[in-house]
């Protein structure tokens, strides 16, 4: 098999785009809960994008859907990967079943991107990068990324190599309006 086997985490929402633009060059296995979303993204390249229907905050469901997927394309090359910081242990079980992958962990306007880094065990061979989702200015007040936005600040890291990059500016809380 010579395409790279991405993994996409959460690629049924706002990284629906994200996930179509690298299924129309990759194999991607795509993360997702809502039944509906992952038939629509599926159904854009059905060929190449597969689903894992799961939950990922569910340890015992998102190993056994990494392992099947493993199994059935080879390992992952590519993680995108936007993971709640509820989610428990599920970034570290991503990392534990992608030990040669460049991983592109996403995170929302709140996280503390050092230490989301000092929380994770990452092996030599695994290249570790964020994209940290922001706001913008609009005249005095703030607003929320569009999905727009996101997407293209999500590829633009992907096609970049740096270890950290901000999509908009960081708002602290109770600085957004609307």
């Amino acid at each position: 098999m010579n395409q790279k086997h991405v993994l996409i985490v959460g690629g049924t929402g706002m990284l629906a785009e994200v996930t179509s633009c690298l299924a129309s060059e990759h194999l991607v296995t795509v993360i997702g809960r809502d039944p509906e979303r992952m038939a629509k993204v599926v159904r854009r390249n059905p060929e190449t994008c597969h689903s894992l229907l799961l939950d990922y905050r569910s340890e015992q469901d998102l190993s056994k859907g990494l392992q099947e997927s493993i199994k059935r394309y080879g390992p992952f090359k590519q993680i995108i990967a936007w993971v709640h910081r509820d989610s428990g242990k599920a970034m570290q079980i991503i990392l534990n079943h992608s030990s040669h992958a460049d991983v592109l962990h996403i995170l929302g306007n709140q996280a503390n991107s050092e230490q989301e880094k000092r929380a994770l065990c990452i092996n030599e061979q695994q290249t570790y990068r964020q994209v940290q989702l922001g706001a913008k200015q609009d005249g005095e007040n703030f607003r929320w990324l569009t999905h727009e936005e996101i997407v293209h600040g999500v590829i633009d890291a992907i096609e970049h190599s740096f270890d950290y990059q901000l999509i908009g500016q960081l708002v602290k809380k109770g600085g957004m309006n609307g």
